[in-house]
C-alpha cells in the first residue's frame, strides 16, 4: 500500500502586498547584516476564545523579556493605538532606543505598518518586518515564552476574564522566571542590565 503524495499550498499574506515592499524577511535579513548589534523585537498576537479579546504580546530577543497588552478587539487600529501611547509614554529617544526593529508575522492586525513606524509628524521611531506565512521558526525565540503564557492561561481560555492588571502581574511573574539559556537569569534581570 503507497500513500498518495501530499500536495503542500503555499501559505498567503494575509496582508497587503504593498505593505511587504521593502519589508520583507528577506529585507530584514539584510538589514541585520548593515546593523549587526540592532536590538530585535517580536511582535505576536495570542488569542484566546474565538471572537473576544486578544494580546498583543512584544518580546525583546536579547533578554526573552516580554510585555503584553489586552486588546478588546483583535484590528490594527487597537495594535497602532498601543504603540502611540508608548511613544507618549517613552519619548521619542526612549522609544527608538527600545524599538528599533520590530519583526512580525503577516496577520491583519498588522497590516498598517506606516502608523507604527512614523510618528504624527512624519518622522521614522522603529522599523517593521515580516516573516514569511506559517514560518514561526523565523521568531523560534518567541513561541518559548508564549509556552510559559500559555502554562497560565490555557489556549482557547478567554481573555475577556482578565483586566491589564492581571496581564502585567503575569508578565511579571514570567519575566522573573530564571532561564537555563539565560545562565540562570531572568529575562527582567537581563532587560534591566541593556535597558536600565
Amino acid at each position: 500500500i503507497r500513500m498518495r503524495k501530499r500536495t503542500t499550498k503555499l501559505a498567503a499574506y494575509k496582508i497587503d502586498k504593498k505593505c511587504l515592499e521593502g519589508r520583507r524577511y528577506e529585507d530584514f535579513l539584510k538589514y541585520l547584516e548593515i546593523h549587526p548589534d540592532t536590538h530585535i523585537v517580536q511582535m505576536d498576537t495570542v488569542e484566546g476564545a474565538k471572537g473576544e479579546s486578544c494580546l498583543l504580546t512584544l518580546h525583546f530577543t536579547a533578554s526573552s523579556f516580554m510585555i503584553a497588552f489586552k486588546r478588546d478587539f483583535n484590528d490594527s487600529k487597537s495594535v497602532t493605538d498601543i504603540f502611540n501611547d508608548i511613544y507618549d509614554r517613552l519619548g521619542a529617544n526612549q522609544f527608538r532606543k527600545l524599538f528599533p526593529v520590530i519583526l512580525t508575522d503577516n496577520g491583519s492586525e498588522f497590516s498598517n505598518p506606516a502608523a507604527i513606524e512614523f510618528d504624527d509628524s512624519g518622522k521614522r521611531r522603529t522599523r517593521i518586518f515580516y516573516c514569511h506565512p506559517s514560518s514561526s521558526y523565523e521568531k523560534g525565540s518567541y513561541e518559548v515564552t508564549h509556552e510559559l503564557l500559555r502554562r497560565i492561561v490555557p489556549k482557547g481560555k478567554s481573555w475577556n476574564t482578565y483586566t491589564q492588571k492581571d496581564i502585567n502581574l503575569m508578565m511579571s511573574h514570567i519575566n522573573s522566571y530564571a532561564r537555563a539559556k539565560l545562565n540562570d537569569k531572568s529575562p527582567f534581570l537581563l532587560f534591566s542590565m541593556l535597558f536600565g
